[in-house]
């Protein structure tokens, strides 16, 4: 079995600073390979030629995509010609799937003739990775997504929803067929993210303790909720003077992980909390993989504000780190998060609430170590890539018998 797995082209693949998508594609293309898979990437580069790279002993294809600068919705463009290249570069290499992982890349593909007119026809799945299908109202962009990707995902052979409430909202509102759409979670690297980590240089450097921090990762953008953190731990810690805690903010402070510069959103929220709370906040913009697995095996607790999310890949990295998680009640969160078990969840949108659930994980050692602990186990045993990859692996053992 040939599977070519289709990245967004626009953050590179294996990311080194973010990129959740690129992260599970390339995951994904290596433990298949660990399971007698001949499972490849398909990614772009801003050069001239193709040419093929390995990482990890993962072949990843680089085929040249190139948008002018000041082309309109410019990474729009380019993931949906980034698409249209990889089904051109494609034709010749005998697959047998060709898994999409974005919706212009993904729409690109389904829409393809060149892929369509093969006398040998790869099956095409589909992992939907966008938070916001479960949500009722959504922006004019959203809706225009949802018609590229609603449209990939009729046309797929099978579809992978990362939760069930995605699932159903596939279902229902773009009218994809039950039967073949599978819920299957983002899988995590639980022998590269892991409990007890020396914090050398990293803490050092950040002039950071060892678990008297808590840890947010992701990008600074409002859906994001990193407004909510900001406010609780304000409130937390007005109302607890003596706690010496911190709040590290890791991520890009863009929208975009392959983005440059401050966003106006981050900058307002640099300018709060240096008035707000001075040196007790730390924005440290993007990290590399090395620093963030740092940051999360030394952390007191994760907390991810989101207001919408489709199966957090922060949350089970911090899980096989060992920490426990705090969440809102957004999309997958909840199917991640065993409330008083591997962390908590609060009202999603609501300071006050995330004040009170930061309070009892920071004042409460006992409680925060046995949450890391059942976090650790959860992670290995639910989410590790190993038994993820081996179900991806079985839907498409099903498609290609149909």
């Amino acid at each position: 079995m040939k599977v070519a797995l289709i990245s967004s082209g626009l953050v590179p693949v294996p990311p080194k600073a973010g990129g959740a998508v690129e992260e599970y594609v390339f995951q994904l293309a290596k433990h298949l390979r660990l399971l007698g898979v001949e499972a490849f990437v398909v990614d772009s580069i801003d050069k001239n030629i193709s040419i093929m790279d390995y990482a990890s002993g993962v072949p990843i294809a680089r085929i040249p995509v190139r948008i002018l600068h000041n082309f309109p919705k410019r990474n729009v463009a380019k993931e949906f010609l980034f698409g249209l290249y990889s089904a051109k570069s494609l034709k010749m290499m005998d697959v047998d799937i060709v898994h999409a992982n974005t919706a212009w890349a993904g729409f690109a593909i389904s829409t393809s003739i060149i892929l369509r007119n093969l006398d040998k026809k790869p099956k095409l799945i589909y992992t939907c990775h966008n938070p916001l299908w479960p949500e009722d109202k959504v922006h004019f962009g959203e809706y225009v997504v949802r018609y590229a990707e609603g449209y990939t995902m009729r046309k797929a052979d099978a579809v992978i929803a990362l939760n069930k409430t995605m699932l159903n909202a596939i279902v229902m509102k773009a009218r994809v067929p039950g039967p073949k759409v599978y819920e299957i979670p983002n899988g995590v690297d639980t022998d590269f993210f892991k409990p007890g980590l020396p914090g050398g240089g990293v803490l050092e450097k950040l002039r950071l303790t060892e678990r008297e921090y808590v840890l947010f990762v992701g990008r600074v953008t409002p859906i994001k909720g990193v407004h909510i953190l900001l406010k609780a731990f304000e409130t937390m810690i007005s109302e607890n003077s003596h706690l010496g805690i911190k709040l590290v903010i890791a991520g890009p402070l863009t929208g975009r992980f392959n983005s440059s510069g401050v966003s106006d959103y981050a900058k307002t929220l640099i300018e709060y909390s240096r008035r707000k709370l001075g040196e007790k906040v730390l924005f440290t913009g993007s990290v590399d993989r090395e620093t963030l697995r740092i940051l999360y095996s030394n952390a007191c607790c994760l907390v991810l504000p989101s207001f919408a999310e489709a199966f957090p890949l922060v949350l089970l990295e911090a899980m096989a780190s060992g920490i426990p998680v705090i969440g809102s009640e957004a999309g997958g969160i909840v199917d991640v998060i065993q409330n008083g078990f591997n962390g908590l969840l609060f009202e999603k949108g609501s300071w006050k609430d995330l004040a009170e659930k930061l309070k009892v994980v920071v004042e409460n050692g006992d409680l925060r170590d046995r949450m890391g602990i059942n976090a650790r186990v959860m992670a290995i045993r639910r989410y590790s890539w190993y038994s993820i990859t081996e179900r991806i692996r079985k839907v498409y053992l099903r498609v290609l018998s149909r």
